[in-house]
Order: C-alpha cells, then sequence, then structure tokens
C-alpha cells in the first residue's frame, strides 16, 4: 500500500507547533521580602508571559483576600511589554499584616485565552513570616552614682507632719459634712433595670428599622446583631458573653439552664457574623432577614417566663 508521508509531517509539525506556543505561556507571582513585622507593607508581583495568539481573560483574587488578617491595599492596572515574540504583563498588588505569624500567598488562578480555548493557570504560593515589633533603645545610660547623705532628725520631717495632720482633718470635716448633708437628702430614686428580653427585642427592632444591610453597611449591621445577641446571653445567662469568642459562650452555656436546642442556630449566627466582620465574607441577602428573625425567635423562645403562684383556696 502506497502513501504520502507529506501530510503526516504536515500534521506533526502542526501539533509540535501549537504545544510549543501552549508551553510559552507562563504565571509566576514574588513578594519584596518575606520577612517583616506586624503593619509592614509590601509588594506582590504578578507577571505572566504568553505569545502573540494568546490573551488574558481574568485574573481571581478571592483566595488572596480571604486570608486572615490581611489586606490588600491597592493595586496596579497592568503594564504590557514585548520580550522578544511574547507579550508579558505585569501587575503589583500592595499587601499589609495585622498579625504575627506564618502565611501562605496563595495560588492565584490567571484565565487565558489562546487558539479559541481558556485555559486556567496558577501561581507559586509564596511563604512569608510576620513578627511583633520589637523596641530596641538605642541610648546607652551610665550607671547613677549614690549621694551623700547626712544624717536625719526629727526637725527635717516637722512640715510632713504638721501636712500629715492638716490631711486627715481636712478629711475628717469633709466626712462629717457629706454625712450631714446625706441626712437631709430625699431618699434616692431607684432604677428599674427592664428584664434581659426586652433590652434585646427593643435593640433588634431599631436595628431593623434603621435598614444598615440594605444601604451596603453589612459588616456594620452584622456587628449590632451579634452584639445584641451577645449582650442578651450576657444578661440573662451572667456570662461574659461580651468579651467571649463564640467557642468560649458555647462552652459557658453548657454549665447553665440553656435549652440546647438553640445551639447550632445561635452558632452559626455568631460564626458567619465573625467571618463578615474579620473576613469580609459577604452572605446571600436573605441570610440578613433570616438571621434577625432567628435571634428575634431565639430572645423570645429563651426569656425568663414569669412564675405564677396561686393562691390555696380557703376551704369552708
Amino acid at each position: 500500500m502506497k502513501f504520502s508521508i507529506l501530510p503526516i509531517t504536515f500534521f506533526f509539525l502542526l501539533l509540535f507547533g501549537v504545544s510549543a506556543q501552549a508551553q510559552r505561556v507562563s504565571v509566576s507571582a514574588n513578594v519584596d521580602s518575606s520577612n517583616m513585622v506586624i503593619g509592614d507593607k509590601f509588594q506582590l508581583h504578578l507577571t505572566t508571559s504568553l505569545p502573540q495568539n494568546a490573551a488574558l481573560e481574568s485574573i481571581d483574587l478571592t483566595a488572596l483576600k480571604e486570608v486572615e488578617n490581611l489586606d490588600v491595599e491597592a493595586e496596579t492596572n497592568w503594564d504590557t511589554t514585548q520580550v522578544g515574540q511574547d507579550i508579558v504583563l505585569k501587575k503589583d498588588l500592595t499587601l499589609q499584616v495585622w498579625d504575627s505569624g506564618y502565611y501562605w500567598i496563595p495560588e492565584i488562578p490567571f484565565v487565558l485565552k489562546q487558539n479559541g480555548a481558556s485555559n486556567i493557570y496558577k501561581t507559586n504560593r509564596i511563604p512569608i513570616n510576620v513578627a511583633s515589633v520589637i523596641l530596641q533603645d538605642s541610648i546607652q545610660l551610665a550607671d547613677i552614682k549614690d549621694i551623700i547623705r547626712e544624717q536625719a532628725n526629727w526637725e527635717d520631717y516637722l512640715f510632713l507632719i504638721v501636712a500629715f495632720l492638716m490631711i486627715c482633718f481636712a478629711v475628717l470635716a469633709y466626712y462629717l459634712w457629706q454625712r450631714r448633708q446625706a441626712q437631709k437628702a430625699a431618699p434616692p430614686i431607684l432604677e428599674i433595670k427592664l428584664p434581659a428580653h426586652e433590652i434585646a427585642l427593643t435593640a433588634l427592632n431599631t436595628l431593623k428599622g434603621e435598614k444598615l444591610w440594605q444601604q451596603g453597611a453589612i459588616k456594620k449591621y452584622q456587628s449590632r446583631l451579634t452584639y445584641t445577641i451577645r449582650e442578651y446571653l450576657e444578661n440573662r445567662y451572667e456570662i461574659p458573653a461580651l468579651e467571649s469568642t463564640t467557642d468560649e459562650i458555647l462552652r459557658s452555656l453548657k454549665k447553665v439552664d440553656f435549652d440546647s436546642s438553640w445551639k447550632d442556630k445561635l452558632q452559626n449566627i455568631l460564626q458567619v457574623a465573625d467571618l463578615v466582620k474579620f473576613a469580609k465574607a459577604k452572605p446571600p441577602a436573605d441570610f440578613h432577614d433570616r438571621v434577625w428573625q432567628e435571634a428575634e425567635d431565639f430572645v423570645i423562645a429563651t426569656k425568663v417566663k414569669p412564675v405564677i403562684i396561686e393562691a390555696e383556696k380557703e376551704t369552708v
């Protein structure tokens, strides 16, 4: 059987050319320094090199913005240069870390289109070490030499003795005057403290009327909502909820008379609010009204119920 090798040779050359062009695509990431202290700003440099028949569709910075205690302060536009027959794109991001520890700059996905197909390329992960601020004194102080002291006598302390007696007399006179005035004053007005559930329900209704999340103030809305719940838990169950983490609150509730059926919903409300406040999470729109309703239901269901004592009927 006879056949021409020319079409086959052309096919392999075409395949090799497409593969070579695909191999010319590269993405990379690097930082100015991997060691810094809290609050330092540093640059993350993103670079992609691609042939002229390819184009950058987009990059996804979601994973970077979700790193805890890491903020993206600014970013530049793409800088385009030509190196030989390839196009090189560069972008710089200004980052800042707000807590010490060991972090990873995550992989950044690049979506590149070549030969009619879209492919995803990811940059390398980068470790960074953030240390606490260390203050060092640059001034060396000389030792203090002792002074030559003369022998003291009682006359040296005469002024202090007289001053002390005068202060004692003044304090005693003020105390007697205050006591006499207190006896003349009217009895103090007793402050009536509202029940914990009334305080919470009033705060929830006020929050709902302000329509904060509808105006884009999601973080403020979630902060107010969780503060109301924490304040209610502290007033209702006498636990330090305002100063505790979500896990510490749940552990404290195990020691009091708390309906455990609300544990999962309460944990979900507090944890999602923490993500909104500290990790800049964006829950769906229907979440805000639903979590408000769950907070109101929780307060109503767990409020202190009045004890009704029925008087025994007298028998004739």
